[in-house]
């Protein structure tokens, strides 16, 4: 069954190739300056959560996208699609910067002309129920009572996400759970254990099981479901905390690291996500498998490598959201078609 499975998503997914690479280098003089939630104003907090709330009121526009009804939910679809191919994979750190940028591209369109914030959670380890993250007019309103519990207060309360759970297609409120305990592990001490390596694949996984495990189950968005968690914006609040974790590593050693990369471009059938237990097919269990227009969607994972391990040349595809990048375009966050430092 397992094998029968990996065989016919890989055949879908051959079929489902993504545009050639599209990005033209560009030169970043005067890189912006993404600052964590602590140290942006009121104002700029607002401008960012109001164009959030746009996007999961305006209509999908790629008509493509399974289940999508929002153009937010085309954004969460991309996770949902590509779910099997960025999580324990060598395609995790750069795709989820890829996929910010998708985001940024989003906001623009509504009206966000500001820099893209990201939740310093060294401020907040232990303690994340407390955080200005969630204050209800400032921020992106506190969790629910249990998991499955909508948003209570803020920006998104009583909006909804079409995509998920796992790899269905049912509207959802936007949800979170607070534990505080498991948010300790974002702090200070464990990020810096999980950036003590010397390689890319030491730190990939240091970075994946630690503080970013940690800090989605401190958060348990939407349902704490690992395919479609970017249901909640404040998913996006952490991924740029895991974004510069990778950032900070890399600058310790910027000729090499800027071209460290290594590991699988898709999932290992016998492992699935590393964090949970047995391998894809026992995991399904908990979100099912990919539905027949998810598999003709889905680009193929091997393009640009020509082989199961990533490369620099690795495409990566929002599916018709913004261009396609390859993981080279994305190593350097100063490098062109990026242009920002974290502060």
């Amino acid at each position: 069954m397992k094998l029968a499975s990996l065989l016919l998503w890989t055949a879908a997914a051959v079929t489902a190739l993504p545009e050639k690479h599209e990005h033209k280098p560009a030169k970043c003089t005067k890189p912006e300056k993404r600052r964590s939630w602590h140290n942006i104003t009121d104002a700029e907090r607002k401008a960012y959560t109001s164009a959030a709330r746009c996007l999961l009121t305006s209509p999908q526009k790629l008509n493509r996208l399974p289940g999508a009804k929002t153009r937010w939910d085309e954004l969460v679809s991309l996770h949902q699609i590509h779910a099997l191919q960025i999580h324990t994979t060598g395609q995790f750190l750069p795709y989820h910067r890829y996929y910010l940028k998708t985001l940024e591209v989003l906001l623009r369109e509504c009206g966000f002309m500001g820099v893209m914030p990201y939740w310093d959670e060294t401020r907040d380890a232990g303690n994340f129920s407390a955080s200005v993250i969630f204050d209800p007019v400032t921020g992106f309103g506190s969790g629910g009572d249990a998991i499955g519990g909508c948003v209570p207060n803020g920006p998104f309360y009583n909006l909804t996400v079409n995509i998920g759970p796992g790899f269905e297609s049912k509207p959802r409120c936007v949800n979170r759970k607070i534990t505080d305990m498991f948010s300790a592990q974002t702090g200070k001490t464990y990020v810096a254990a999980a950036l003590n390596h010397t390689d890319y694949a030491g730190a990939l996984d240091g970075i994946y099981s630690g503080p970013h495990l940690l800090g989605h189950m401190a958060l348990a968005m939407m349902d704490g479901n690992s395919i479609t968690s970017s249901g909640d914006p404040l998913f996006f609040m952490h991924h740029g905390f895991v974004d510069k974790m990778w950032a900070d590593w890399q600058a310790k050693d910027r000729k090499k690291r800027f071209k460290d990369i290594s590991g699988l471009n898709a999932q290992d059938p016998a492992v699935g996500f590393s964090e949970f237990p047995g391998g894809m097919e026992e995991e399904s269990a908990m979100w099912g498998h990919p539905s027949a227009v998810i598999l003709a969607v889905t680009p193929d994972p091997q393009f640009g490598d020509n082989g199961p391990n990533i490369t620099l040349n690795h495409i990566m595809s929002s599916l018709g959201i913004i261009p396609n990048a390859t993981v080279a375009d994305v190593m350097d966050t100063t490098g062109g078609y990026l242009c920002y430092e974290y502060v």
